[in-house]
């Protein structure tokens, strides 16, 4: 299991220290290659089948030089890839310019929702349709500097060509602006390495899906969603027009998080939005395997990214940052990346203020632990009071009833033309605290409800029932302590189906009854939209928390059957009950989003997001009681199993994103944090940094291994080794896959020994 960090405080020393503390003077250099004979890569919007694709240099003004070719071209082939060669034309160091345009026979496969239509039929996902002769799409290398590189031809990477072509004419060098603007469109878009190098994955084939990782499907997802954002904005676009639309955007200012008044701009929390919605269309195409982890981790973690946006995002449009070291190659970029590590270990200590703020949160945490559930339950009680309130009034046939009254939780109900409200405006005393209830509920649920009742020969009576209902509720409300308060604002709604069966048997005689049940319950496409406010109501210095939250369940099952047995006469009284009851829970995703704030005006943005499936529990209980002659006795059993195997387990996921301030790092940190379940007793997890358009990524995959890389392509590998109890770290830091340095810890501590003979400790 991965516990995910103590939130905020004790963030950076677990991030960075505990992978290179356990570990512990250099010079310059850098590193160098022949130029690249050969430029291939994957061009996909989804993949482009029959595409023709160019090489050209870009001139000092900007313009692309399509007069000489830098190679022969070349058709994409089924899979949409391509290799080209380069000429005696290309420039050992220059930019080169890659172009996909449609020729007669082109092809597209959709990776949208839908794609238009042909002739009136519709294009929908996974659909191939030919394409117009106008399309191009593009991507930019800064460089062809070593014997084969990969260039993959996207919408995000055609984004970045634009920037790059406005950088030159601003009089930016083509290589640096080819590298600043792929690296801007990464860091904007929360993609996890580089821009032009990631891996296409065809999310219409079942295969190519689930043989993918995480940060792959990642990609391709937001790569889809961003013309699937355009052309859901505006669907009378043509995809040729939507690609020039998404690009001229970004040249024209970028893309905020979010927006207060709907425009023809997409936003990113309109773009995660699609990706989540093409996420759907990929689950149910045959062969995928929809509770794949890391097609879970994907969901979970845009989940995360789309809530995070829309309540703690920017409305301010940017085109992303660039990093200040953005181009260090071989033994530069490693000695920069063993400086970024140990800067930011050393920054690990967070400022007073903010120490004590999470302390306070830390406390207020469990404070509310306790006075936040008693108001949760009081306020579940009031819900599940208007349910039953909802029941009543539909199942009565002639007077409809104007209150009713569940657990001593009274409902009055209203009406006004053909909507009821359901209200509750009352206290009530919980774990014993007395709680004050307020909660409206406007009504839209159908239900549909059969009974029946038999007497049996041999005297018992057995009950029937069934039905279904869709339930709709818009909700709004509090419940209120001495010591907390939760409030639900207007707008939140509750929506989903379910239905029901029951039977049971009734068995009565002067001194006897049983009653044996049988029922089950099935919730499915059950979705909540709750904005919350959850408040410490006393103390000092109250913390409040303030955001949104999103629940939205496939199918939630459940099932029980048991008996109840009781015996009376003058000589003493004996009951006993025994029961089975199944949960089975498929598709359950929530997110929570929002402020932390306390009285004297600290705050933290925040957002989570995990992920349940597959999850299958019994529980099985007996209990019995019993007095007579001889005194009272009582018994109790009562045991919960998921009967989980290696080949059967639950499917889990998480993701936390937040905000934090480094004194020695100039700007905030962007903390994303993924962990997910991938075995019995296994699990990963990854930790993202952010910051001034730099990336650093420590990823965990299971063993004794972690990884550590950065925006340029380096990455350090180390594994932890015992031998008679003693252990050591060793490892090597790469830049692509050409070594400049080891990591060991043989001198006690952690030491990087360069290629070029110089060393120096990592802390």
């Amino acid at each position: 299991m991965i516990t995910p960090p103590r939130f905020c405080k004790l963030f950076l020393p677990i991030a960075i220290s505990s992978v290179l503390a356990a570990c512990g003077g250099g010079g310059g250099g850098g590193g160098g290659a022949a130029p690249s004979n050969n430029v291939g890569g994957t061009a996909s919007k989804g993949i482009i089948i029959g595409g023709t694709v160019n090489a050209y240099a870009i001139a000092a003004d900007g313009s692309v030089d399509r007069t000489t070719p830098l190679a022969t071209p070349v058709v994409t082939a089924e899979d949409g890839t391509y290799s080209l060669t380069l000429n005696s034309s290309y420039v050992s160091g220059t930019a080169i310019f890659i172009e996909i345009s449609a020729e007669d026979g082109a092809t597209m496969r959709c990776d949208v929702t839908q794609c238009g239509a042909v002739d009136g039929t519709p294009v929908l996902f996974g659909d191939t349709y030919p394409l117009a002769s106008t399309f191009t799409m593009a991507a930019t290398l800064p460089k062809a500097d070593t014997n084969s590189v990969t260039v993959n031809v996207t919408p995000l990477t055609d984004i970045a060509s634009k920037l790059t072509l406005q950088k030159v004419v601003s009089g930016a060098r083509p290589s640096d602006a080819a590298l600043a603007s792929n690296a801007q469109i990464a860091n904007r878009l929360g993609i996890t390495g580089g821009l032009i190098n990631q891996a296409i994955v065809d999310i219409t084939n079942p295969d190519a899906v689930n043989g993918a990782t995480k940060d792959a499907l990642d990609y391709n997802l937001k790569a889809a969603a961003a013309i699937a954002a355009i052309l859901k904005d505006d669907s009378s676009l043509s995809l040729e027009d939507a690609v020039a639309n998404l690009s001229n955007q970004f040249a024209n200012g970028g893309i905020a998080d979010k927006e207060t008044t709907e425009t023809t701009a997409i936003t990113i929390e309109e773009l995660l939005e699609e990706a989540l919605a093409i996420l759907n269309a990929v689950k149910t195409v045959e062969g995928v395997d929809a509770d794949d982890q890391e097609l879970t981790g994907a969901s979970t973690s845009i989940t995360a990214a789309e809530a995070d946006a829309e309540q703690n995002g920017d409305t301010t449009a940017s085109q992303g940052d660039i990093p200040d070291d953005i181009g260090s190659e071989g033994l530069v970029a490693t000695k920069a990346f063993v400086k970024q590590v140990r800067n930011l270990a050393s920054a690990g200590i967070i400022t007073e203020n903010q120490e004590a703020f999470a302390d306070e949160i830390e406390l207020a945490s469990e404070a509310l632990a306790a006075d936040g559930s008693t108001v949760a339950e009081a306020l579940g009680l009031a819900l599940n009071a208007i349910a039953n309130a909802v029941a009543e009034y539909e199942d009565a046939e002639d007077t409809k009833p104007t209150s009713s009254t569940t657990d001593g939780v009274t409902v009055t109900i209203t009406t006004a033309g053909d909507k009821e409200t359901y209200s509750v405006s009352q206290d009530v005393t919980v774990n014993e605290t007395v709680v004050a209830l307020v909660l409206t509920a406007a009504n839209g649920t159908v239900i549909d409800e059969d009974n029946d009742e038999v007497e049996n020969n041999d005297g018992s009576v057995t009950f029937t029932e069934s039905g279904t209902a869709n339930f709709d509720l818009t909700i709004s409300g509090s419940a209120t302590s001495s010591a907390a308060r939760l409030s639900i604002d207007e707008g939140s709604a509750l929506s989903g189906s379910l239905s029901f069966e029951d039977e049971s048997i009734e068995t009565e005689t002067d001194n006897s009854y049983n009653e044996t049940w049988d029922g089950s319950v099935s919730v499915q496409s059950a979705a909540a939209s709750l904005s919350v406010t959850l408040a410490q109501t006393d103390g000092d210095n109250p913390v409040s928390f303030t955001g949104a939250m999103s629940i939205e369940l496939d199918l939630l099952s459940n099932t029980e059957m048991g008996e109840y047995d009781s015996t009376f006469d003058p000589s003493g009284y004996s009951d006993s009950e025994e029961y089975t009851e199944t949960t089975m829970i498929d598709g359950l995703d929530i997110s929570l989003s929002g402020d932390f704030s306390d009285a004297a005006g600290n705050s933290l943005t925040a957002t989570l997001a995990a992920s349940l499936t597959n999850f299958d529990e019994t529980c099985e209980g007996e209990d019995s009681y019993s007095y007579g002659q001889n005194g009272y006795n009582f018994s109790y059993f009562d045991e919960c199993d998921t009967a989980e195997t290696e080949q059967d387990y639950a499917m889990a996921s998480l993701s936390i994103i937040f905000d934090i301030d480094l004194t020695g790092v100039a700007d905030d940190i962007n903390v994303n944090f993924s962990a997910s379940r991938t075995g019995l007793e296994t699990g990963e997890g990854s930790i993202k940094l952010s910051y001034g358009g730099k990336q650093l990524n420590l990823v965990y995959e299971g063993d004794d291994s972690v990884s550590l890389s950065n925006h340029n392509n380096v990455t350090l590998v180390l594994t932890e080794t015992e031998v008679d109890d003693e252990t050591s770290v060793s490892g090597t830091i790469n830049v692509g896959n050409e070594k400049f340095a080891d990591v060991s810890d043989d001198s006690g501590a952690v030491i990087v020994r360069y290629s070029d003979g110089s060393f120096e400790s990592i802390m």
